[in-house]
Order: C-alpha cells, then sequence, then structure tokens
C-alpha cells in the first residue's frame, strides 16, 4: 500500500486559469483601484520593491506592509500575516490567457496557526481567486457587501 504523504502546513499553493492577458491580471493585484472590486473594501499600493501595501476588509482586519518583490506582469511577494507569513502571486501567460498561483509559506504550525492561518487563508484564497476570476473575465462581484454578513460571522463571500 502507497504510503500517504505528510499533509505539509508550513505552505499551501492554489492556481487558477484565467481568460486574460497577464497584463490585467497583474493590475488586478497591483492596481489599487481595482484591487477593492474584488479582494478588499480599500487598498493602497505603490507597486514597486519597498513600496507601501495596505489592505482593508469587510469584517474591520487590516494589512499594512511593505512589497517584497514585483516583476511587472508576473510576480508580486508580500508579507501576509502576523507571524511573518507570505504571499507569491506567479502569473504566467498562455495561449488563452494566463495561468495564476498562489503560494502562501513561511506559516507557522501551532495547531491555532494550522487553523487561523493555513485552513483560514486556504479556504479565503480559494473565494477569493474565483472572485478574481468571475470580476475579470465577467465583471461581477461575488462578495458580500453587508458588514453583518462577513468572514467574521463565519461567511466565504467578503
Amino acid at each position: 500500500m502507497p504510503q500517504k504523504k505528510k499533509h505539509d502546513w508550513t505552505q499551501f499553493r492554489l492556481k487558477i486559469e484565467l481568460a486574460v492577458k497577464p497584463e490585467i491580471a497583474f493590475r488586478a493585484w497591483t492596481d489599487d483601484k481595482l484591487v477593492p472590486k474584488w479582494f478588499c473594501i480599500k487598498s493602497i499600493i505603490e507597486p514597486k520593491r519597498n513600496g507601501r501595501l495596505y489592505f482593508e476588509w469587510l469584517g474591520g482586519d487590516k494589512l499594512e506592509t511593505k512589497i517584497i518583490d514585483i516583476r511587472e506582469n508576473r510576480l508580486f511577494v508580500f508579507p501576509f500575516g502576523p507571524k511573518g507569513e507570505k504571499v507569491k502571486v506567479s502569473i504566467k501567460p498562455t495561449k488563452k490567457g494566463c495561468d495564476l498561483e498562489i503560494h502562501q509559506y513561511d506559516m507557522k504550525t501551532s495547531a491555532q496557526d494550522k487553523w487561523a492561518m493555513h485552513k483560514g487563508c486556504e479556504t479565503g484564497w480559494t473565494f477569493f481567486l474565483a472572485n478574481l476570476k468571475a470580476y475579470l473575465e465577467h465583471g461581477i462581484d461575488l462578495r458580500s457587501h453587508n458588514r453583518k454578513k462577513s468572514y467574521k460571522q463565519h461567511y466565504i463571500n467578503s
């Protein structure tokens, strides 16, 4: 019987195919006028290495940090979490648009971190990648905009 591979709680990867050019997908992550159309309610982004990065979500959480690495139309890396966790967004051109991958890594492995950061972020990113696709390909935002129905009340669509 094949041996089961042990789950790596320090990281995860999610991929999505987008029917848009890489530069459109990249702008959706780095243009502070576009990011609130699919991801958060407010953003401030200076799209350069060590540039300011600020996200604010419907549930009230905020992230203020600096961009670690950025390469036009293909890479965006930033801290994402209270304990040094990072997110790397990679974009690769395809014949029909692009493939986008999120790699969240440097995640801690306490029981609390496994639940809050690994499972919570993996669930959140899954929704937001689907929402990014819906927005870029169809102009639809799947999120709730009701503060009483945010992730704080366990709704996934905020």
